[in-house]
């Protein structure tokens, strides 16, 4: 018998990494001059009229039932500039770094023995930038970003012996998918694929914009300076969410 191990361990890598590179990008906070008080609220949608681009999940699969590693979809697929300006339609640009994941396929009995493979693109981070001062992708301050990992991908019948959430969260619907949130993160799961998705947002006024953070939020004008808590729901609930839900309508197409 073949089978792939999954284990909660692919996740905490992954997560790592997502909070090494969102540290590094977000070290300092911008020079500029004038933040004046001005400045239009970053706009959240967190129902957006978009459905985007299917991802073809029509794919040859290994001996195991995975799709063949070098042939998964790019895990930057599922943030792609469509689906991110969805939500947030004041993203002006956005710059995607893709990285290579292991998988290992172990074999039980004779003859069996650990196959490891490479995932190319199996990990991405998506930053985003804002024409405000400070915020733009140059000045190297995060403001919304998203790490996204694909966990598994392959035949129903794989994903069925190796596409388990994590457990100890409660599971909802969200279109075609099943899935788990977490602060920061949620992990949703379809009959062909298992993603995950983090988001590290944080509050623009260190940036140089005394007058606060402003957030439109479904037409709402919401000031979150002294609202962190409230902030990190919104990123959770508002963005996070909504973006994973138009990867999973495009991963069902």
């Amino acid at each position: 018998m073949i089978s792939s191990r999954r284990s909660r361990a692919y996740t905490a890598v992954a997560a790592g990494a997502a909070l090494i590179g969102l540290s590094a990008c977000g070290g300092g906070s911008s020079n500029s001059a004038d933040g004046g008080g001005d400045a239009d609220p970053i706009e959240v949608v967190s129902q957006p009229d978009y459905e985007g681009k299917p991802i073809d999940l029509d794919l040859p699969t290994h001996s195991s039932g995975a799709f063949e590693f070098d042939k998964w979809p790019s895990a930057c697929a599922l943030t792609d500039e469509e689906s991110v300006k969805a939500v947030l339609p004041g993203v002006v640009e956005i710059g995607q770094k893709p990285t290579p994941t292991k998988m290992t396929i172990i074999s039980i009995g004779s003859g069996g023995g650990n196959e490891e493979n490479t995932i190319p693109e199996g990990m991405c981070l998506t930053s985003t930038g804002f024409d405000l001062d400070g915020l733009r992708l140059d000045d190297g301050n995060v403001v919304v970003n998203l790490t996204t990992r694909i966990l598994q991908a392959g035949d129903a019948d794989y994903i069925k012996k190796n596409g388990e959430l994590p457990q100890g969260e409660e599971k909802f619907d969200l279109g075609e998918a099943k899935c788990v949130q977490a602060p920061q993160n949620i992990t949703c799961g379809l009959e062909n694929i298992v993603f995950e998705m983090n988001i590290d947002a944080r509050l623009y006024e260190q940036y140089g914009h005394p007058e606060g953070s402003l957030y439109s939020v479904n037409g709402e004008e919401i000031d979150y300076s002294s609202d962190t808590e409230g902030f990190m729901t919104m990123s959770e609930e508002k963005i996070l969410k909504p973006i994973a839900e138009i990867a999973v309508g495009r991963l069902s197409s």
